[in-house]
């Protein structure tokens, strides 16, 4: 096997991975197990967790309307999955008003249809939806502000779906308020063929510089890559997860520093340890960019790739799979092709 020809152009590759490397099925399921349980928990009704474990996909179908209201979202430039989850309960509370806090919800065909309705980049969106929020439901708005305290119990819940209650208690120092969860994140599966990932990334790997610009968090993306066998092809200092996001975002005391913001992907490709400032700043050697190659599947990868003056390759491997393609055609992406095994060529 060789790379495409069209790879020789780059030295640095910078990959999202879930829905380019990873698969994201296990992020969607934690994701509506977040949305039902932290609706269910603030109208006062108990959650069997293991009962939840056993019926993910049925859930799933509910809270996400049979995924389409991931594709919607996912649209909208929505990346971190704690964001899914976060923007799909604020809306379910919109939707409900007054009676959110003892709303027995089983149908949220009432929040897909108001995200169809809400703009194109979802970073103007976030403080929006909190604010119409508190007026539709009297809740303080400080609260319902994205990274305040609503945004991070949703977060904790879902790190507990992800990570499973003892894995979980280790990380954060306590049990989970509903204990059950087998955690995940031992379901994980890369997107395409294991061997072939191990190929890409190999011949990769030979003359380029490999890193990650991902949403997860360090030991969600260091577990797949150790396991699978493929750690040994990135670079040790492009390695850019949600860590690094929340260290910048606290130091700098800016809160919009997630895609579709380029910072993770300039943090990738100038190393971890590039001071966050300098990056803020646009102080850095934009020479390489140009030889940089940016690759994913959602709005908020191209919209970051983009912003820094990175090309960009889609793979339609993103749930809304080769429907995709004419979105990333209007956004003008470089590459279009159907998932990573298409940067393999037969000798």
């Amino acid at each position: 096997m060789k790379l495409n020809s069209f790879l020789d152009k780059y030295d640095t590759v910078i990959f999202d991975m879930d829905g380019v490397i990873t698969s994201e099925q296990n992020y969607w399921n934690c994701a509506a197990l977040t949305v039902w349980e932290y609706l269910n928990w603030n109208s006062h009704r108990e959650i069997d967790a293991a009962d939840c474990m056993e019926h993910i996909s049925e859930i799933r179908k509910k809270v996400f309307c049979d995924d389409e209201l991931i594709s919607v979202l996912k649209s909208r430039g929505v990346n971190s999955n704690w964001d899914l989850g976060y923007v799909t309960a604020l809306i379910a509370w919109i939707c409900s008003g007054k009676d959110s806090g003892n709303d027995n919800r089983d149908d949220f065909s009432d929040v897909l249809e108001y995200a169809k309705g809400l703009g194109d980049n979802i970073i103007d969106e976030y403080d929006n939806l909190a604010k119409k929020c508190s007026e539709v439901t009297g809740f303080d708005y400080d609260w319902l502000k994205r990274n305040e305290l609503m945004w991070r119990t949703m977060r904790d819940i879902f790190q507990q779906w992800f990570l499973g209650d003892e894995l979980f208690e280790e990380r954060f120092g306590y049990r989970p308020l509903n204990p059950g969860k087998t955690g995940l994140l031992y379901r994980e599966e890369p997107i395409i063929n294991k061997d072939k990932l191990i190929n890409v990334l190999e011949l990769l790997s030979r003359d380029k510089r490999v890193c990650v610009g991902t949403g997860r968090p360090h030991i969600e993306m260091i577990q797949p890559i150790t396991d699978w066998g493929i750690k040994q092809y990135f670079a040790p200092d492009g390695l850019c997860n949600y860590d690094h996001v929340v260290e910048a975002e606290k130091k700098l005391d800016n809160n919009a520093l997630t895609k579709p913001h380029p910072y993770m992907f300039l943090k990738a490709l100038y190393g971890t340890d590039y001071d966050d400032k300098l990056i803020i700043d646009e102080n850095y050697d934009k020479e390489k960019i140009k030889s940089t190659l940016v690759v994913g599947d959602a709005g908020a990868d191209i919209l970051a790739a983009q912003a820094m003056g990175a090309d960009f390759c889609a793979v339609l491997t993103g749930v809304q799979g080769k429907k995709a393609r004419e979105y990333f055609e209007e956004l003008g992406s470089t590459y279009i092709l159907d998932s990573v095994e298409d940067f393999l060529l037969e000798d």
